[in-house]
């Protein structure tokens, strides 16, 4: 499957009129969801950056995925979302257990409430406290585990985490950067740091890419697109659950104390989650 015959498919599925951009670049504009992009998921395949021979990106497709870029969506528009992953899995387009080397996943950009909305720097910590669990839960492909695309964060991230006081994202951006190495982990940091402070952002990561935008970028969730018992659903719920911690005032207390107290340096630290929120979460739902 190219990038033009997965905006035919697109187009197809949500309407709309397919425009080329480039050799490795189409746009599906007036769908049901609004304009979608579709790219080869390389630098080299941008406008601007198109130095690498044809050939060679044609070739690139094995291990290079197609990235399919929606609009942000209102949940009303969703289904139309689980409509396109059926449609394209329907045409014989590959997920992440397709090879060894290939790593597909999908991004989540759930928008932000606010820079100064306390809910940000709670969901922030809230994701630190379950990232682990997260992944035992409903465990990733060996190939996304095995590649730097989407590396947890380390315990000395969230320690600093939870015990800077008073934190704020102007201290999450100095705690990034004496903390993590770039932006591939499970949730990058970087866009929202960005698109807080552009010129602080400058000066602590100087020319680091990092698509700034007031959202949280979420790079954990595998895309298994081929298989039939998977749905784009349920690696949302992985984000959902984080929001739904943070929001549990309870839960989310009970967590950063028991971390604080040092039960999140030991290989236990996902069963203590598993007691304060359920096996699988449940104890969030409500």
């Amino acid at each position: 499957m190219d990038e033009k015959f997965a905006a035919q498919i697109i187009a197809r599925t949500l309407g709309g009129q397919v425009s080329r951009k480039g050799p490795h670049l189409h746009s599906v504009e007036e769908t049901d969801i609004g304009t979608v992009s579709v790219e080869l998921d390389t630098r080299y395949a941008k406008p601007g950056h198109q130095f690498v021979p044809e050939s060679v990106l044609d070739a690139a497709r094995v291990i290079v995925p197609i990235e399919i870029i929606t609009a942000p969506l209102p949940p009303d528009q969703w289904d139309r979302v689980i409509d396109l992953t059926t449609a394209l899995r329907n045409a014989g387009a590959k997920g992440t257990n397709d090879s060894l080397f290939a790593g597909f996943g999908i991004h989540f950009n759930p928008e932000i409430t606010g820079f100064d909305d306390p809910f940000l720097i709670r969901t922030i910590i809230a994701y630190g406290l379950i990232e682990g669990w997260l992944r035992e839960w409903r465990p990733l492909n060996v190939s996304r585990r095995i590649l730097p695309f989407v590396d947890p964060w380390p315990v000395h991230f969230i320690d600093a985490l939870l015990l800077t006081p008073q934190l704020d994202l102007t201290k999450v951006a100095g705690l990034v950067h004496s903390h993590l190495s770039g932006r591939n982990y499970g949730l990058d940091l970087l866009p929202i740091l960005h698109a807080l402070d552009p010129e602080g952002f400058a000066a602590l990561f100087g020319t680091e890419a990092s698509g700034s935008r007031p959202a949280f970028h979420v790079r954990l969730p595998d895309c298994r697109l081929d298989e039939l018992d998977w749905s784009i659903a349920d690696e949302w719920d992985r984000w959902w659950l984080v929001e739904a911690l943070a929001a549990d005032e309870a839960r989310f207390d009970a967590l950063c104390k028991a971390w604080r107290n040092g039960a999140g340096h030991g290989a236990g630290w996902t069963h203590v989650v598993s007691r304060h929120i359920g096996a699988h979460g449940e104890g969030l739902f409500k």
